[in-house]
């Protein structure tokens, strides 16, 4: 129930997310948990900010996705903080099937389905 709540916010609040969302995993076995913090969209593609919270540590990633062709690209990782991250536009890539990265991409497009 809660998570319902949470995707009827974002549909009703436009195309930002005021909190954090649990992005669910599709494969067992990474002892980390993920997390969407931030997820812009326009037509087709989607800007994501998401952490990963793990054994290791936490890291921040901004990404952008193409929901249509379901291609992502980098575009910044930190270990601090979002405000720390460096941004830089990497190249498109596939998505790995059952990877987080595929996972987020899955979650993110689905979120606001035009």
């Amino acid at each position: 129930m809660t998570r319902l709540f949470a995707i009827l916010f974002v549909f009703l609040s436009g195309n930002a997310l005021a909190f954090e969302l649990r992005i669910p995993r599709s494969q067992p076995g990474d002892k980390g948990a993920y997390f969407l913090l931030d997820h812009q969209r326009k037509g087709d593609f989607v800007t994501s900010l998401h952490r990963r919270d793990g054994p290791s540590g936490t890291g921040f990633s901004r990404t952008e996705i193409n929901c249509a062709s379901m291609k992502i690209r980098d575009l910044g990782y930190s270990e601090e903080s979002p405000s720390k991250m460096k941004i830089s536009q990497g190249p498109w890539y596939e998505l790995v099937a059952g990877s987080s990265k595929s996972d987020l991409a899955r979650f993110a497009c689905g979120l606001q389905k035009r």
